[in-house]
């Protein structure tokens, strides 16, 4: 369990909160504020968790109420409620390499977002609440930005998913420092078919000598579609950690992480690389 500190604020509230991460969960983030406890499957999709707390809830917060009854297919799912019309400032810990002097220090990732109301003229997927079009807010992202050491890098490229944002990160810091997640794991890759903005890692650690033959799509597909994988948050660090500097895989290397050599593979055990 890892718990990240994070400041929300909405009409009624503005408030220091606890982000519980479970890591290994199909929601694995949650919190809870005035009472009302909110989970999601990433750090923006927030929704209630019981929804037997929506009366309460929905006189706290704004929630998007969607799901219900499908006249034209003759279905009926369970209704939604997520959370909606606030901003949140959050800081994820992570290990960083310090190239320098070999050393292991603690960095912070500090995402900082606001939801405010969707503006029609903008395209999105198709919400319905009981045949009703319903429409989600939009996020607008402030910071997404490394500290480590007293620095402050900053991704100009803000957006929720880390796959976009994060590379740029990695890119500044090339020269100095090592972000140690699955996000530089040479074990690790998004899925070709597509992934959210944050926790779709799919993690190969039990085919190592598959992952090091795949340098593109084609060979994604040759050697890792059929095999089942680890799902990971791009945040997430274990023993077999391993610097992406022997193949590219199917989205190719992280900035900086292919100049180190292969002493990279020891056990993150020891302490080292």
């Amino acid at each position: 369990m890892q718990y990240w500190k994070a400041h929300y604020k909405d009409a009624l509230h503005d408030a220091d909160i606890v982000i519980m991460n479970a890591e290994d969960t199909a929601e694995p983030l949650s919190f809870t504020l005035d009472g009302i406890r909110f989970q999601g499957s990433s750090y923006a999709d927030f929704h209630l968790s019981d929804e037997t707390q929506y009366d309460a809830a929905k006189e706290k917060f704004c929630l998007l109420k969607w799901g219900g009854h499908y006249t034209k297919y003759h279905i009926t799912t369970p209704y939604s409620y997520d959370l909606q019309r606030y901003a949140l400032t959050l800081e994820i810990p992570v290990n960083i390499y310090r190239k320098r002097d070999g050393a292991f220090v603690l960095g912070t990732i500090r995402l900082a977002y606001q939801y405010t109301e969707h503006d029609e003229a903008h395209h999105q997927p198709i919400y319905l609440c009981d045949d009703t079009r319903v429409y989600r807010d939009e996020a607008k992202v402030s910071d997404f930005s490394l500290l480590v050491d007293g620095l402050r890098y900053e991704s100009s490229r803000k957006s929720l998913f880390f796959e976009v944002a994060l590379h740029h990160i990695c890119t500044q810091i090339k020269e100095d420092y090592l972000l140690k997640c699955c996000f530089t794991c040479q074990y690790s890759d998004y899925s070709p078919y597509g992934s959210d903005d944050y926790g779709t890692m799919l993690c190969y650690r039990r085919y190592k000598e598959d992952c090091l033959k795949v340098n593109n799509k084609e060979e994604y597909f040759r050697y890792l579609e059929e095999r089942d994988y680890d799902a990971r948050q791009e945040t997430y660090l274990c023993g077999q950690y391993s610097p992406r500097c022997q193949a590219a895989g199917y989205r190719g290397f992280v900035d900086g992480v292919g100049d180190l050599q292969k002493e990279g593979e020891k056990d993150e055990q020891t302490g080292n690389l």
